[in-house]
């Protein structure tokens, strides 16, 4: 008996209409409600890039307190943290504490870029004894870009030389800023969100609340809590 081809079309799109009403799709944040939900309770309101603003509040709240480093995570690649660390640190310096900016991002280099600076003579290198060289940007304000290696980006920022480094840069500079690898990349972040205590949050609007929930395991396990939020359009 005959198959009638318009039947087989009709069930054909019968059963992907089904397939497709059965895929869930990501669940995405889009009010601040929903941000504390996925990543707890953060110090700072979430709140759009004001860096004059962001850099009172956490000179205030944050670094007022002995403190002297920052880590910046994000949950994914694309949410804007190497912009937002390098002009918050701008900001800071502009208010007169000296302040140290680090590029801890091997997989994904930005910051060097940001300040027309080579990627060179930078952290890599420094972990890997080779020379160093920090660079003056501005009045207060000094970077540090990720240089290159060829190690395991992971491996190469968990020798004992980096947290040497962070300790010795925090008797000199009053702030410190750490641009780390998006959470997604891999748990690189850990090691700063530990050393600093906090971290501020870098996400784009509409971000997967499962991204979001896998940044705020990997801080909690460091002990680390969620400083601010910095909400990058979506």
């Amino acid at each position: 008996m005959p198959v009638d081809p318009l039947l087989v079309t009709l069930v054909a799109a019968l059963v992907l209409g089904l397939f497709l009403l059965g895929r869930r799709r990501p669940r995405a944040v889009r009010s601040e409600g929903e941000l504390i939900e996925a990543l707890g309770e953060p110090l700072l309101a979430a709140r759009p890039l004001a860096p004059q603003h962001l850099s009172r509040q956490l000179l205030a709240h944050w670094f007022a307190h002995g403190r002297r480093v920052l880590a910046v995570v994000s949950p994914q690649d694309g949410a804007g943290g190497a912009h937002v660390a390098a002009e918050l640190a701008r900001a800071v310096a502009q208010s007169g504490e000296a302040t140290l900016l680090i590029d801890a991002d091997f997989r994904a280099p930005a910051l060097h870029r940001a300040f027309g600076l080579r990627n060179r003579d930078g952290l890599a290198d420094f972990l890997e004894g080779r020379g160093t060289q920090i660079a003056h940007c501005a009045e207060n304000l000094s970077v540090l870009v990720a240089g290159r290696s060829s190690a395991d980006p992971l491996e190469l920022l968990s020798r004992g030389r980096m947290l040497e480094l962070l300790a010795a840069a925090a008797g000199r500079y009053r702030v410190i800023l750490v641009d780390t690898p998006a959470a997604a990349r891999g748990p690189d972040l850990q090691l700063f969100a530990a050393f600093a205590g906090g971290a501020l949050v870098v996400a784009r609007r509409g971000s997967e609340a499962a991204g979001l929930t896998r940044l705020r395991d990997l801080l909690a396990f460091c002990k680390a809590r969620v400083v601010g939020t910095v909400l990058s359009p979506a």
